[in-house]
């Protein structure tokens, strides 16, 4: 029975009297017991009898097995009354509503189940009964969806509550659960019941099934912060359950796994990826259940595709996910999860009693139940017979994710940036040196909101309400941590500060600051006033992870002359240049960009599109497929203007409308940057709708390639094969670029991350989303999206689009100095080198050693070479302990893999 949506209540009575022949079955003493069995579809659901209320459920606990009472036998009626909500997105059903008979004795003297045995040698076809169940119960709860975080707080110490009480009560009850950071709020909060935890783990009952510090999204954060994620989840998880080894990584919802997960998770010990998100897949059925996932550089996790979550105890269910299974993998016993998830909950008495029962009935396949990690062991020595996947897994659903929500986004990348960069202050700064010293950079704030229904922004409105206090606060206690540090380890100035927190190629960069008359070493430097308020200033090189001291004064020196403008900005007419790059404007806005030996980027202007995206039933997670098929006006006003011209930086305005709402183009180009800026602030008061940059290409892609977290995708640019071409919008962190049939591309610099696209003709870019469920107002308001335009004429490889990436999206450090003291210039890391980026640096204890944490982003070897300021004590793995010596590639501990990761403790030869 199906009713409309909108939270419109449906209300069902009947007067239920029993069978006269079903009375017989009570004589002279009682074999069987009457279950009302009910599904429904609704988000509120009351079930009374008699005017009492005897169950109730909603979207996630879908099901009853309410035994009817003695009195019913004996002939009083029953009245029922159900009363069910529609969800506010969809109709309501009620999908299931019988009265079902069940033995009270397991031999069934009266043949009650006759009719499901039946059907289960139906489903076997004539197969005979081999193999059986490993059954552990569980409770997938989410930390924010439709309910904020402090709900599940409540349905956190609910399910644990519930799970003892269980275990207690059924012996043969085995329950898991993932997630440190639920548990270490429960050790906190809720001590006696953690207690308990403790207890029924130690008795083998209770598993914490943990890997990541949350089931975090996989394919929107950066590298380090998904290293951050498994570092913590794992030091949590071994110190506060040491009896167990923690080999896992149970992230069974989240909306995709990028290629560079195994190569993380495999450094910090986890061996097992188990998921069932991939089974929503809505074009392609992923081809394997059982299988090793391999990363780009060789690191392999045994990937497990598990049953669904939410289930219970029906043995028609059970019977034909195993017989799947069997037949995807040849493996006799399948792993059974019942319980109620979502909003948590775990194992009902119902769904238990239901299992026991089937589990004395010969047509019905054995259960053993047990732990998840003894089941892994059993298919740990069939590793070697199992297909390798060597891609990221992506999710053919859910391709909105990247783009929704874009303030989750922005305040995700500027927290992690702070943390990186308290982290590395610490280190430079030292434990005496340091006000802050013993306080340790706290990412746990960050890595909560990266949960994977918060980050992605796919929560009710009230999550992100709740989570913006939490960012500004992380934000300003990892700026202070920062801040002091850094200025604990510069020391006194006389003026000013500038650091280079990156380990980046000396350039000359261009940047904003107060007015005055800058100078380094009693040279000026060239200033530009600029149109926003200050001034343009551009820098002497700075190389690597440095800092340099300035001096601001009034008015400049008499007779003082600056040094010369490094690559400075030139405008002819429509045309702009650095020598670096250029570019044209023209009516239709920007209509040609070059690199710097004039080669031609694109093939027509720039395409600002705007369509029609509506008719997803999973509106905030998913762009709809046809969206193309819906174009809409984008209107510009006029033609682009300069806005302002210099040596230091020429700027131009586009005005225009996307419906109602107001659109503001800026695009930049600064002095000695390889790179155009274009800034796009919009009012956005549109539904359903989806803004969209599409780059046309003048020399035709014949691949593609975008950062990922904890890695880089290649692709061809012709989607060929159908997982290609389901493909169609791919998240992507920090860039996109394009490789031509000689090398040669066109990079996207994002201030992401952001669903992206790409084919032979053109790269593409999802800049705004208008979802109105579950958050009705989603993305709207002001929105400043920034991106950059980098020409490379050698490929991306070689004009270290990574590396560019990180100068793009991370602003220099500029700060007065706090104290009086000697001037000049710091040093404390050298650039990394080519297809090097530094994932962290962070103080390894009260002895002067840090670790160095650092991927090789590039397909060749490289080596770690930080010169003689810089001691190499150990080569460690990603959690900080040594690696053995065949561990360590070709015996050399500075050799990086092609594509891996590295850890190194080391001293600074001046600490």
């Amino acid at each position: 029975m199906i009713w409309p949506r909108g939270g419109q209540w449906q209300r069902l009575t009947l007067d239920l009297v029993c069978p006269e022949a079903w009375r017989q079955l009570q004589l002279p003493a009682p074999v069987a017991q009457a279950r009302l069995v009910l599904r429904w579809w609704a988000d509120q659901v009351e079930l009374r009898v008699n005017g009492q209320a005897v169950h109730a459920g909603d979207l996630f606990d879908t099901a009853c097995r309410w035994v009817v009472p003695q009195r019913w036998w004996q002939g009083e009626e029953l009245r029922l009354e159900l009363r069910l909500r529609s969800p506010l997105h969809d109709d309501g059903a009620l999908i299931e509503s019988r009265l079902e008979l069940e033995p009270l004795d397991p031999a069934d003297p009266a043949n009650l189940l006759a009719e499901t045995k039946g059907e289960l040698a139906a489903v076997r076809a004539g197969q005979p009964l081999a193999g059986g169940f490993h059954v552990l119960g569980h409770a997938h709860l989410d930390l924010a969806w439709l309910w904020p975080v402090a709900d599940t707080w409540q349905a956190a110490e609910r399910t644990f509550a519930s799970a003892l009480d269980l275990i207690e009560r059924f012996e043969e009850l085995h329950f898991g659960h993932s997630t440190p950071a639920l548990y270490a709020w429960l050790a906190q909060n809720r001590p006696a019941l953690f207690a308990r935890l403790q207890q029924a783990v130690a008795a083998g009952r209770f598993e914490p099934i943990n890997g990541p510090w949350v089931e975090s999204d996989c394919v929107l954060i950066s590298g380090a912060s998904l290293l951050r994620q498994f570092q913590l989840g794992q030091q949590f998880s071994a110190a506060t359950f040491p009896g167990l080894e923690h080999p896992l990584a149970w992230l069974p919802d989240s909306f995709g796994f990028a290629a560079g997960l195994p190569a993380v998770a495999h450094s910090t010990g986890v061996r097992w990826f188990c998921t069932h998100k991939l089974f929503w897949n809505a074009t392609n059925p992923f081809p394997h259940r059982l299988f090793r996932w391999r990363s780009r550089c060789g690191a392999e996790l045994l990937a497990l595709m598990t049953a669904p979550i939410g289930t219970d105890g029906d043995p028609l269910a059970m019977e034909r996910y195993r017989l799947a299974w069997r037949g995807a993998t040849g493996v006799d016993e399948a792993l059974w999860l019942p319980g109620v998830g979502d909003h948590g909950g775990g194992p009902t008495a119902e769904m238990l009693e239901q299992l026991r029962l089937w589990q004395q009935q010969p047509q019905a396949a054995p259960q053993r139940h047990g732990s998840l990690r003894a089941y892994l062991a059993q298919l740990e020595p069939l590793a070697s017979g199992l297909p390798v996947w060597r891609d990221e897994l992506y999710l053919e659903l859910h391709r909105g994710c990247a783009t929704s929500r874009p303030d989750q986004k922005r305040h995700n990348r500027t927290l992690e940036r702070l943390l990186r960069e308290a982290d590395l202050a610490q280190a430079l700064a030292g434990s005496a040196a340091c006000p802050d010293a013993e306080q340790p950079v706290d990412w746990r704030p960050l890595l909560f909101q990266q949960f994977h229904d918060i980050l992605p922004g796919t929560s009710i409105p009230e999550v992100f309400e709740q989570a913006e206090p939490q960012w500004r606060a992380a934000r300003r206690s990892a700026c202070r941590q920062r801040d002091r540090a850094l200025h604990a380890w510069l020391g006194g100035g006389s003026g000013w500060w500038v650091a280079q927190l990156q380990p980046l190629a000396a350039r000359a960069r261009t940047l904003r600051v107060p007015l005055g008359a800058w100078s380094e070493g009693g040279v000026g430097l060239p200033a530009q006033v600029a149109r926003a308020g200050g001034q343009w200033l551009q820098l002497p090189p700075l190389e690597g992870v440095a800092a340099l001291a300035l001096e601001r004064h009034p008015a400049p020196a008499a007779g003082a002359s600056p040094v010369p403008v490094e690559a400075p900005v030139w405008v002819e007419g429509w045309r702009c240049g650095n020598g670096l790059v250029s570019f044209e404007l023209g009516p239709r806005g920007l209509e040609q960009l070059w690199d710097h030996t004039g080669a031609s980027q694109l093939a027509a202007p720039l395409a600002w599109r705007r369509f029609g995206d509506r008719g997803e039933f999973w509106d905030a997670w998913d762009i709809a497929a046809d969206y193309r098929d819906h174009p809409l006006a984008w209107e510009w006003q006029g033609e682009p203007s300069w806005l302002e011209q210099g040596p230091l930086c020429t700027s131009f305005l586009w005005r225009g409308r996307c419906g109602a709402s107001a659109v503001r183009l800026e695009g930049r180009l600064l002095a000695n940057s390889p790179w155009l800026e274009l800034i796009l602030h919009v009012d956005w008061r549109q539904r359903h709708e989806l803004l969209r940059l599409e780059i046309p290409l003048a020399q035709p892609a014949q691949r593609w390639a975008a950062d990922t977290s904890g890695g880089v995708l290649e692709r061809p640019a012709e989607a060929v094969t159908a997982r290609d071409q389901a493909r169609w919008e791919v998240p992507a962190i920090s860039w996109l670029a394009s490789v031509a049939a000689g090398g040669a591309g066109l990079a996207v610099l994002l201030d992401g991350p952001q669903g992206v696209s790409a084919s032979p003709e053109q790269l593409g870019v999802s800049l705004l989303r208008a979802p109105t469920w579950p958050d009705p107002g989603a993305d709207n308001g002001h929105q400043r999206l920034r991106l950059a335009l980098l020409p490379c004429p050698g490929g991306w490889c070689r004009g270290q689009v990574p590396q560019q990436a990180v100068a793009f999206r991370e602003p220099l450090w500029l700060r007065p100095a706090v104290a009086q003291g000697r001037p000049g210039r710091r040093q404390a890391l050298p650039p990394l080198g080519e297809g090097l980026v530094l994932l962290g640096c962070r103080r390894s204890g009260d002895d002067g050693t840090v670790v160095i944490s650092v991927q090789n982003c590039s397909p060749c070897r490289r080596r770690l070479e930080l010169g003689s300021a810089w001691q190499g004590l150990q080569r460690l793995d990603g959690l900080d302990q040594p690696l053995a010596p065949d561990q360590i590639p070709s015996g050399d501990p500075s050799l990086l893999a092609p594509w891996s990761l590295g850890f190194w403790r080391m001293r600074s030869a001046g600490a």
